[in-house]
């Protein structure tokens, strides 16, 4: 047996500015660091049925200090600080709490379309109304095209907005990521519209989020560290009208809020009880064994004693009177070990080839969760070959070094016969005969160039003829940590004003983020890397505006008509009189 080893994550990360694509390695979570915590969120019994609890019994008079303010946000990250950044761009006081010393940070790349920058950069000047129908497709219909065309007709005004104020200024790097190796051979289309703000050779955001804070606070915005956010306050109309937050030595305060409140705390897959409740039984179970939400933060960023993706954000809407979408809901995950983000060969743990593998590797996690065959979690080998051709890289990634990394994984074997190769997988009996059987088949397909069983482009379909042949992981469980974060919220309207269960505004409250509805549908699905990050500056940015701007930035919203007399239908509709 051969356990490849040798090549770190972090010597790669050091060298890869050679290559012109540092900046696509955001989307290597899987070969990340171990995270710093991996439990989750007691919430009483942690059943499903006690997700929301009860709201702190907490007003005015249980607070030690007041403080008055046009817009509260609650969360740092990337969609707290951009909704401080909209706000502060139309003259409002602002205050920005976050529970933890220091903003959350993860993957150092975004997805923007059609940003000057871009284009003066050579990227392809893309039709929003192409991405978001790409968008709505791949969501089953389960997204709310709204939120979709708020992206794609904001976020390159985003960007260059930010280099004018902020990068620029601060001298903080940004760069387009390289563009991904053949897109138009990708089952799912890939599109080559991803900055890096930061430096490039770093695999997250602390950088940019810094020059953001540092930015928010010269301009006048009050950040309050390690202040957790307990409660919203509403006036007698339901109105929200700020938050009650405890600070590190106990105190508490109330932040009034004349303009409103936005909510950007991220994801609820630390919490046991809301990840049971809104997450399919599989991806529940995996969220469980392997949460990496801080994955990307280093020890000493730490200091909030409770998870910081407890669902806080989520629940206090629901609190003052928000309505979830509706489940499952999505996730996101990347597939661990291997090729990421290359289209070799996928079998399953009963040795059966199961997919597509020209598949964004997000979209490859569906595939994983959902197979059939797969009932002690999501295990899957990545088999290969050596052969002339490597398989090109969604994130433009040289394959050669790609290769590098790949086989010097501890979970990546090395054989000389497909025979060893399977009893080195621990492949027995049917299984392994499955196994090699299933090789045997894909190889006649590879030699017709026909994929016949799942539609592959004939240019990956590369056979498993030569040796020494590869085996390496490719999993969303058993310890492998890849799943980040929960991607689904709460309800609003068009212009992200949070709506109640009558589907009816509450006034003052809004909300961006991973705490945001309808943006993803069942998971994480996008023909782009970095969209979540990409989505939550934007309508951060646009939450900003539209709380803060008197006309209003994203319009005001059509109140609802009543229904007709008759029912849903009227006269002589469905529920009418016929």
């Amino acid at each position: 047996m051969t356990d490849m080893k040798g090549i770190s994550r972090r010597s790669f990360l050091t060298g890869s500015a050679v290559l012109g694509g540092a900046a696509a390695l955001a989307g290597l979570a899987g070969c990340s660091p171990a995270p710093k915590d991996t439990s989750m969120a007691e919430t009483g019994s942690a059943t499903e049925e006690d997700w929301l609890g009860e709201a702190p019994a907490l007003t005015e008079a249980d607070c030690d200090n007041v403080v008055d303010a046009d817009v509260v946000v609650i969360g740092s990250a990337v969609a707290g600080s951009l909704s401080a950044f909209g706000a502060l761009e139309n003259g409002a006081k602002v205050v920005m709490l976050e529970r933890n010393k220091i903003f959350h940070y993860g993957g150092n790349q975004g997805s923007f379309l059609n940003s000057e920058f871009q284009k003066q950069s050579g990227k392809p000047t893309y039709d929003p109304k192409e991405i978001v129908y790409h968008i709505v497709g791949n969501t089953a219909n389960r997204c709310d095209i709204r939120q979709w065309r708020v992206w794609a007709d904001r976020s390159g005004e985003l960007v260059d907005t930010l280099i004018e104020k902020v990068l620029a200024p601060a001298n903080i790097p940004f760069t387009c990521s390289p563009a991904p190796d053949e897109p138009e051979l990708w089952l799912n289309r890939v599109f080559d519209i991803n900055v890096v703000l930061g430096d490039p050779t770093k695999d997250n955001y602390k950088e940019f989020l810094s020059g953001m804070h540092s930015y928010l606070a010269d301009n006048g915005a009050d950040i309050r560290y390690n202040t957790k956010a307990e409660v919203l306050v509403q006036d007698e109309a339901g109105r929200v009208t700020g938050v009650i937050a405890t600070a590190e030595d106990g105190s508490r305060t109330l932040f009034n809020a004349a303009k409103g409140v936005i909510v950007c705390t991220g994801s609820y897959a630390g919490n046991a009880a809301m990840v049971k409740k809104f997450q399919q039984e599989k991806v529940a179970k995996l969220l469980e064994e392997g949460n990496v939400y801080t994955m990307y933060m280093e020890s000493d960023d730490l200091s909030s004693p409770e998870p910081m993706d407890d669902g806080i954000g989520h629940r206090m809407m629901c609190w003052a009177g928000a309505e979830m979408e509706g489940g499952p809901h999505g996730f996101l995950g990347w597939p661990n070990g291997g090729h990421i983000g290359c289209p070799n060969l996928e079998v399953d743990q009963a040795g059966m080839r199961y997919m597509n593998e020209a598949l964004f590797p997000v979209n490859q996690v569906q595939q994983v969760v959902s197979a059939a065959s797969m009932p002690n979690g999501a295990f899957t080998w990545e088999i290969s070959s050596t052969e002339d051709r490597l398989m090109p890289c969604f994130i433009g990634i040289d394959p050669n070094v790609l290769d590098a990394i790949a086989k010097s994984g501890t979970g990546v074997y090395q054989a000389d016969t497909l025979e060893e190769l399977a009893d080195l997988l621990g492949y027995k009996g049917a299984a392994k005969q499955n196994f090699l059987d299933s090789i045997a088949h894909y190889n006649e397909l590879c030699y017709a160039g026909v994929d016949s069983d799942y539609g592959k482009d004939a240019p990956y379909m590369v056979p498993i003829d030569t040796a020494p042949f590869f085996g390496g992981t490719s999993s969303t469980g058993h310890s492998s940590n890849p799943m980040m974060v929960t991607m689904s919220g709460v309800i609003t309207d068009e212009t992200q004003n949070v709506l109640n269960k009558d589907w009816e505004p509450i006034e003052g409250l809004y909300v961006a983020g991973n705490c945001l509805g309808g943006r993803y549908g069942f998971g994480y699905s996008t023909p782009f890397a970095g969209n979540s990050v990409g989505m939550a500056m934007t309508h951060g940015w646009t939450a900003g505006h539209q709380v803060a701007s008197d006309k209003k930035f994203l319009g005001e919203p059509v109140e609802a008509m009543e229904a007709p007399a008759g029912g849903p239908g009227g006269p002589g509709g469905p529920g009418g009189h016929h």
